[in-house]
């Protein structure tokens, strides 16, 4: 399994002149590549593999302007054309892929990415080499460490904790509000746990997310906050000439803005998944298999459902359950809203959106519509584990002894 740790990398200037070059020089070396390729495909029909691009670059460094950019920086762009190509191969035989995606020529690179090498050690007690690898930030006993950068040197960054595990690859990155470091490491896989309690959870935009214990999160809206003043620097920017120096002020304020609230709703989801397996000490979490693409169709929810990211907080549960040895599994959304979830009927009328309150015309049953919800997920999950079909005189489902004897 391979985490990523993120720290805040603060270059000097004349650091950051070298990365934006570096910059420039890794946009054009991979648009030349990707040229070449679909040249050489249109012409003459013929693949070209990645180290079909590699191999030569040895010979391309020798008497131009290449050998003076790293040369493990060129083959991870290289590597990168490589996965853009994988992942367009993989639509097309999609079946179900609407849009192939073609890699497209790139306008601006905002990251370089290198591979951290293996060097050979001697062992002292047995006298024999082992090749090890190195370290990629140099300890300096002080509040920032430094991170090696091949032919930069050495650039100071804030790590504010230990990377765990074998470091694999490390990442700058330029984003709007500064320059970030990632360090990508290899540790060992966590074993599952015996699931002993769980819960379901139903995603909204009125309250963010509801548990079938009845508990809810409230809906931050962090964009809906933000939007007025998202707007004022918009139009602030519209204003400007373009291209003129304060355009390019207008822009990179309007860039730090949006960044902050990405920021904030990554923070909020991340704080989410953690509390769900650890502050509330659930083993296995429930969720509907929703898809948002589809959803932002509807333009009267399409912004709220948008910042809500319904989908990134999924992403962050079924990362965390991994990373602790947790559960998480998700069920087909059909009528969870629209079910009773004591008598498994569903509603003859449909309820509306504005609608909060679920009663059920067969037993009397009135609930909050999201916590009938999540009971109802909870319940599919319970049925598909074991092997039965969602049935509306399953009773063991709904029973909490019987239900903790089937989640254990």
């Amino acid at each position: 399994m391979k985490r990523r740790f993120k720290y805040r990398a603060y270059p000097t200037l004349a650091q950051e002149r070298w990365l934006y070059a570096e910059l420039k020089h890794q946009k054009k070396l991979y648009n030349y590549m990707l040229e070449m390729r679909s040249q050489m495909w249109e012409y003459g029909s013929v693949s070209v593999s990645m180290y079909e691009q590699i191999n030569p670059l040895s010979k391309l460094r020798e008497n131009s302007h290449y050998s003076e950019h790293p040369q493990d920086l060129q083959v991870s762009t290289l590597k990168r054309l490589n996965a853009a190509y994988d992942n367009f191969f993989d639509r097309c035989q999609d079946g179900k892929a609407k849009k192939k995606g073609h890699p497209k020529f790139k306008r601006s690179v905002r990251s370089v990415t290198w591979s951290v090498r293996k060097s050979k050690v001697k062992d002292k007690a047995t006298g024999t080499f082992k090749r090890v690898r190195q370290k990629p930030i140099r300890k300096t006993g002080t509040r920032l460490d430094r991170l090696k950068v091949p032919k930069l040197g050495e650039v100071e960054i804030r790590r504010h904790r230990p990377f765990l595990g074998d470091p694999k690859e490390v990442t700058l990155k330029k984003t709007a509000r500064g320059w970030y470091c990632f360090i990508v490491c290899e540790v060992p896989d966590t074993l599952k746990c015996v699931p002993k309690s769980a819960c379901g959870i139903d995603v909204g935009t009125y309250d963010f997310l509801t548990t079938s214990d009845g508990e809810t999160t409230p809906n931050p809206r962090f964009y809906r906050t933000a939007e007025r003043k998202l707007a004022k620097l918009q139009r602030v920017l519209s204003r400007r000439q373009r291209g003129s120096k304060r355009w390019y002020k207008a822009k990179d304020t309007l860039a730090k803005q949006a960044d902050i609230v990405a920021c904030q709703r990554l923070d909020f989801l991340a704080k989410t998944a953690y509390s769900l397996f650890h502050h509330k000490g659930f083993d296995a979490v429930v969720a509907e298999k929703l898809k948002p693409s589809n959803m932002v169709k509807y333009r009267y929810l399409a912004k709220s459902i948008s910042d809500a990211s319904w989908g990134m907080c999924f992403d962050w549960c079924d990362w965390v359950a991994k990373r602790d040895g947790k559960h998480f599994h998700q069920v087909p959304p059909h009528n969870t809203s629209q079910t009773c979830s004591e008598c498994c009927q569903k509603s003859p009328i449909k309820l509306k959106l504005s609608q909060r309150v679920f009663h059920c015309p067969s037993c009397g049953l009135k609930l909050d519509r999201d916590h009938n919800a999540a009971l109802n997920i909870l319940h599919r999950a319970a049925c598909a584990l074991r092997g039965e079909v969602w049935d509306a005189i399953l009773y063991e489902t709904r029973n909490p002894l019987l239900q903790q004897a089937c989640w254990g």
